[in-house]
């Protein structure tokens, strides 16, 4: 009896394995059917060096110093949370259905490799790590016609997926940037200087307990002062970001530089911030270069304004004409109109 039921044992037992064995199979086949199921199945950001992006028209990529991302050549501080909104999505993102393995298609679905050069090109993303080894080499199509989603493949391979959702990928260095030049914060403009292109000078000047808080430093007895733009002159320097730089040394004529307003405004924190201004709109932007100083002892700002001037001493900047504007007045135009 006992034999009979240490067969039976032996049975169950390599039946158990054998069923055990072909789930994992069946598993392994399914996987190699359906493709890979996330972008990437583990990223140590700490271990990323650099990631780099490539179009028909520009390749760039950010690097990573010591915990902090930079952009291209011009060395500019990234978004960070840019930065992180795209790794986390690699992550997260599932890949789905398989679309095609035949690269006849690829141009349709804009997932032709953008070093192959041709019409319907993809976007290339490369993660790069410590070791300049890949850690992801991804081309991204174009988005789904009808319905959420993206076309990708992975570089190298022929099989082209849909993903559930567009990966938040910018594809140009001014995309990645942080825009933000100044931030008046807390502080307050207590004096605002302007010199025009024809060589007019005039002075503003804030007083915060005074019946009119703005006066012009050589304002006449009959003379008032249109509030209304006065406060959206200060309503322009509480923060500027621009939508792109170029090199100080662009020749003036192609970024409407060849007249300039000099803006100066003091900020009741000690910040002094002196911006050249091209008066001619172009594209619907006026080209700026700006630096900062203080009359402060506070060593932690004034570290931060170092560090700035370091950064945007190379470059101009564009701004939109819509959000600076206010500040390209002749002195006649402060004035009410009687």
């Amino acid at each position: 009896m006992w034999k009979i039921l240490f067969a039976l044992t032996l049975v169950l037992s390599a039946t158990g394995f054998f069923l055990v064995w072909q789930e994992q199979g069946s598993s392994r086949a399914a996987n190699q059917i359906s493709g890979p199921k996330t972008l990437v199945d583990e990223l140590k950001v700490e271990e990323l060096v650099a990631l780099r992006i490539s179009t028909v028209d520009q390749d760039f990529e950010l690097k990573q110093v010591d915990g902090t991302w930079r952009v291209g050549e011009a060395d500019w501080p990234a978004e960070s949370q840019q930065v992180r909104n795209l790794l986390l999505a690699l992550l997260e993102t599932k890949v789905g259905d398989v679309v095609t393995s035949n690269p006849d298609r690829y141009p349709r679905l804009e997932l032709v490799d953008p070093e192959a050069g041709g019409d319907g090109t993809a976007k290339r993303l490369d993660l790069i790590d410590q070791q300049q080894r890949p850690v992801l080499q991804l081309l991204i199509g174009k988005p789904r016609e009808q319905g959420d989603g993206q076309y990708i493949r992975f570089f190298g391979e022929e099989t082209a997926f849909l993903i559930a959702e567009q990966l938040p990928l910018e594809d140009s260095e001014v995309g990645w940037m942080q825009k933000n030049l100044f931030s008046l914060g807390d502080a307050s403009i207590q004096v605002l200087r302007i010199e025009t292109p024809g060589g007019i000078e005039y002075t503003l000047e804030h007083n915060a307990g005074a019946t009119n808080k703005w006066k012009l430093s050589d304002q006449q007895a009959v003379e008032q002062l249109n509030t209304s733009v006065v406060e959206q002159m200060a309503r322009a320097l509480r923060s500027l970001e621009f939508d792109a730089l170029k090199s100080v040394k662009t020749p003036p004529e192609e970024v409407g530089r060849n007249e300039v307003f000099q803006v100066t405004a003091t900020a009741s924190d000690g910040r002094s911030l002196k911006m050249s201004i091209g008066a001619t709109e172009v594209a619907e932007q006026h080209w700026i270069s700006l630096v900062l100083r203080s009359n402060s002892d506070n060593q932690t700002m004034n570290q931060e304004i170092e560090l700035l001037n370091q950064q945007t001493e190379p470059w101009i900047f564009a701004i939109s004409a819509y959000s600076i504007q206010a500040l390209l007045k002749d002195r006649s135009a402060l004035l009410e109109q009687k």
